[in-house]
This record gives C-alpha cells, sequence and structure tokens, in this order.
C-alpha cells in the first residue's frame, strides 16, 4: 500500500504547483460561490424583498436595451464590411474596431456632456430649435453602451461572414439571389454562432459596469454590491447578490455553447467581395460612417477637446500621481499574470493532465469585477481575522494586484496558450534528444518563440487594468487614485470637462490593443 501511494505521490507531484496556484486563483469565486455556508447576512431579508426584484428586473431591462441596438449596429456593418467594397471601406474596416477603447463609464460620462440635460448639444438645439433632448433615463444608457460594446458582436461576425461561408454565398451570388436575400436567408442563420457569442460578450460587459450606471442613475445588480457593501455594511448581502450575478453569467455561458451545439467546423476560405456602385455604395459608406461617428468620433472628440482646453488649469500634481499609480497597477499586474500563466503554459507542455485546472484558474474573466473584489475581500477579511495582528491584507496594494491578477489571467494565459500551440513538437523532442531536461527546452527554445505572443499579452493585461472600475473602487487603498478612479470622482462631482483629461489618458492606452487585435485579425478579411 505505501509503495503505491508512493507511486502515485510520483507520478503526479509535478501537478501540485500547478494545483496549488489554480487553487490560489480560484479561490475568491469559491469565497463567493459558498457564502451562505460561511457569512451571514444581518440584511438579507431586506435586500431580497426591497433591493433585489428591482435591481434585478433593471439588470434584465438594461441587458436588453443594450443587446438589441448593439446587433443593430454590428450585424449590418460586419455584413458590408465583409462581403463589399465600397468607398472608405478600407478605414471604416478598423475604424468600426476602435469603440473598444473607451471604458463604458467614459462613453457614459461624454454623452452626457453632449445630450444631458446640460449638454452641449442639447443646450444648442433647446436654443436653435426648441427641442430639449435628454438621454439620462436607462434607453439612452442602453445606446450608449451599445455604441461602445457593438465592436464584440462586430468582429466574429465579420469574420463568420468573410470566411466561415464564403463557398455557400458564393454560390447563391451566382445563382442570382439578391444581397438582401443572402443576408437573410443564408449569412444570418449561419453566422447564428458568432453573432450569439459576441451578444454573450456584450451582456457580460454591461453586467461588468458600474460607473456608467451608477451616473444615468440604473439600478443593476453591481450597484447592490456597492450599496450592500458600502451603505448597509452587509458583506454577507453583498456576497449573496454576487451569486445571483454568477448565476447570470452561467446562463449566458449556457446560451453561448448551445448556439454552437450540432455544428461543424467549414473550410476558413476569404470569399469575394462585390464592388457596390452608385447609391448603394454611398448608403453602405453613409451607414458605416454613422456608426463610426456615434461610436468614437463624435464621444471622442468632446473628449480631445475638453482635455485640451482644461490642459492648463488642470491639478497637474495629482493627475501625474493617478497616472503613476496606474501604471504601477499595470505592470505589477501584467507581471503576475504573465508568470503564472506561463508556469501553467510550460506545465501544459509537458503533460496534458492540467488542462481542467488551468481553466478552473482563469475562470475570473467571465466574472464581474464587482464580484471578484467582493470575494477578494472576504477572503483577505478571513485571513486578518486568523492572523490577529501580525499582518493586514485589507488596505494594501498587493491585494488589489492579487485581485486584477485573478480577473485578467485568461487574458494573458489564452495568447500563450494559442501561441505554445503553433509551436512543433519535433522542436521539443530535438532538445530531449540533445539531452535538454524539459525547463530548459521551454526556457531555451519554447520562450524565445513567444516573445512577441508576450509582448501582446502583457499589453492586454496592462490596459485592461488601466480601463477596471469597479474593482479598483472597492479594493483600492487608501488615498490611492488611478485614473479610472480620478475620473470616476470628477464626474460625480459634474465636473466633465476636468474629468476629461484623465479619460483621454486612458482612451489613448486602450487604443493600442484595439488596434493591435484588429492587425491580428487582418487576414480575416
Amino acid at each position: 500500500m505505501t509503495g503505491s501511494v508512493r507511486t502515485w505521490w510520483h507520478r503526479n507531484s509535478a501537478l501540485w504547483p500547478v494545483a496549488l496556484l489554480a487553487l490560489l486563483f480560484a479561490l475568491p469565486l469559491a469565497v463567493v460561490l459558498t457564502a451562505p455556508l460561511h457569512t451571514p447576512s444581518t440584511q438579507w431579508d431586506h435586500i431580497a424583498q426591497v433591493f433585489l426584484p428591482g435591481h434585478l428586473a433593471s439588470t434584465l431591462a438594461l441587458l436588453a436595451a443594450v443587446l438589441l441596438p448593439a446587433l443593430v449596429l454590428a450585424v449590418p456593418s460586419a455584413w458590408l464590411i465583409a462581403r463589399f467594397d465600397f468607398p472608405l471601406r478600407g478605414f471604416l474596416r478598423w475604424a468600426l474596431v476602435l469603440p473598444l477603447a473607451l471604458p463604458t463609464y467614459i462613453s457614459a460620462y461624454t454623452y452626457a456632456g453632449l445630450l444631458g440635460p446640460t449638454g452641449s448639444i442639447s443646450v444648442w438645439l433647446a436654443t436653435h430649435w426648441n427641442i430639449r433632448p435628454d438621454i439620462m433615463h436607462l434607453p439612452g444608457l442602453g445606446w450608449v453602451l451599445a455604441f461602445v460594446l457593438f465592436p464584440y458582436v462586430y468582429l466574429p461576425t465579420r469574420v463568420a461572414f468573410a470566411t466561415g461561408m464564403s463557398h455557400v454565398l458564393d454560390a447563391a451570388r451566382t445563382l442570382g439571389a439578391s444581397p438582401v436575400r443572402r443576408f437573410m436567408r443564408i449569412a444570418l442563420p449561419l453566422a447564428r454562432p458568432a453573432i450569439v457569442g459576441g451578444a454573450v460578450l456584450v451582456a457580460m460587459e454591461t453586467l461588468n459596469d458600474y460607473g456608467a450606471v451608477k451616473y444615468f442613475g440604473v439600478r443593476t445588480l453591481t450597484t447592490a454590491i456597492f450599496r450592500s457593501w458600502g451603505g448597509l455594511y452587509d458583506p454577507g448581502g453583498a456576497l449573496r447578490l454576487s451569486l445571483v450575478i454568477i448565476g447570470l453569467v452561467a446562463l449566458l455561458l449556457y446560451m453561448e455553447r448551445r448556439s454552437r451545439r450540432g455544428l461543424t467546423t467549414t473550410a476558413q476560405v476569404r470569399g469575394s467581395r462585390e464592388r457596390l456602385r452608385g447609391g448603394r455604395a454611398w448608403m453602405a459608406t453613409g451607414w458605416c460612417l454613422l456608426v463610426f461617428m456615434l461610436g468614437v468620433a463624435l464621444p471622442l472628440g468632446k473628449i480631445l477637446g475638453d482635455a485640451w482646453t482644461t490642459l492648463p488649469e488642470a491639478d497637474h500634481t495629482r493627475l501625474w500621481a493617478a497616472a503613476r499609480n496606474t501604471l504601477l497597477l499595470a505592470v505589477l499586474s501584467a507581471s503576475v499574470v504573465l508568470l503564472v500563466a506561463l508556469g501553467f503554459v510550460f506545465r501544459q507542455r509537458v503533460t496534458r493532465r492540467t488542462g481542467a485546472l488551468v481553466r478552473a484558474a482563469a475562470l475570473g474573466y467571465a466574472m464581474p469585477g464587482a464580484v471578484i473584489a467582493i470575494g477578494v475581500m472576504a477572503l483577505a477579511a478571513a485571513l486578518d481575522n486568523w492572523s490577529g495582528a501580525r499582518f493586514s491584507l485589507i488596505g494594501g496594494i498587493w491585494l488589489m494586484v492579487y485581485a486584477l491578477a485573478v480577473r485578467f489571467l485568461s487574458v494573458g494565459w489564452r495568447p500563450l496558450q494559442a501561441g505554445i500551440r503553433q509551436q512543433s513538437a519535433s522542436l521539443d523532442e530535438a532538445a530531449r534528444m540533445l539531452g535538454a531536461s524539459p525547463w530548459r527546452t521551454f526556457t531555451r527554445v519554447n520562450l524565445p518563440l513567444l516573445r512577441p505572443t508576450l509582448l501582446a499579452a502583457a499589453t492586454l493585461v496592462a490596459i485592461d487594468v488601466v480601463k477596471e472600475l469597479p474593482l479598483t473602487l472597492i479594493l483600492r487603498p487608501f488615498r490611492l487614485e488611478t485614473l479610472g478612479t480620478l475620473t470616476y470622482e470628477l464626474a460625480g462631482i459634474e465636473q466633465l470637462r476636468e474629468a476629461a483629461l484623465p479619460a483621454a489618458l486612458i482612451v489613448l492606452c486602450g487604443l493600442l490593443p484595439v488596434l493591435l487585435l484588429e492587425w491580428l485579425g487582418e487576414r480575416h478579411g
């Protein structure tokens, strides 16, 4: 018996480091899932009767208000860009991806400054046309979020239209089917998995939002978590509300998985594009330009204009401190993520038995930032109580770095996993034949080939950290200010013009990974 135990331990000893790391990164989610077992809620009856029904209904209404316009903006644009040639198509092809560089809360503040009750466009329309627009309500917020999030649907749908069904669409075109008929009868049904997958991402980003819904006065489950934690001082209630959000996320992921059921992989062959002429060409250009103007040009122009005018009188000391703190958090979080991701990738290269462990550790990206923050805070509070006065985790920057690493581990791990899978196994075999150990093979052969992917992964993680707001608001140490929290606080006291300068820095940082993403997907038409 002892010999069999030793044999089992020897065979699985290499898995223990991966298992421990996976457990460390899965602990916050486990804390939330088991909340009713270890954290009582003194206000749960009040929360369940007063908070939950209204906030859940508003959350579902907001999801519908975002998804419908996002689909309206994304699907026709993807169809036009993928299947037709028309004026400015080359520019619009990548320009329609740029809304991803705008965090949702920054776009919401900007549109409020344009079309709110005292917005610049609203005042001009009221003065000259006696029209008084006001978007400070749930349907208005739905359109504002859709302007930012529609590229999540546009990108996969464009790829599906351009490559996944080319032979079928070309055959229908040869048989004389009109573009509208090809779109409605062939393209939409075949692109359903891509559309649903993008819509799920839009819904998850909507669930994660806090700054925009808070500013617009829309009560969602995320605002209920903040209110339960910071207003009612009931951590147990906040954890239970997080369980409701996890249930919604699980339902969304199930819907996305079900949409791909029974589908077979088709050859990814780029189809030929049809050249539009005359009025149809300019209508296509006009539609895509309108989407670009609403999603990027209008809010970005407002942000850059206000940033330029407020630059001379800005509090540069405070701005520099916020930028320095943001950079520090981004570098630390990206470094932790890459180190852990490289450990996972190395172990997966050596053995295939670690897939489930790594996927469990990478679940954080599917959860809203507020849920991860609540789980990390509850875990840290338990450890602080257990340690007495020996150490304190709450209020430290490393707790925040840990939470950000949990949230964005998947962003760093998945590109590295894809990159190392493209490396031929014969490279490893040749190194082994020359006497190199698995670790030496990884550091001398695999890792140098992964350098471009490492750079891309680090950039993506760093920019996600720069843009993250709910997690930062909950876990930031006292007096630590980032560009995101500075923007949020200035907008909260209605200093929207002053908030434009830190917002502009966040947006400019976000442009880099968006352009990188578009460059990597260029071959998909």
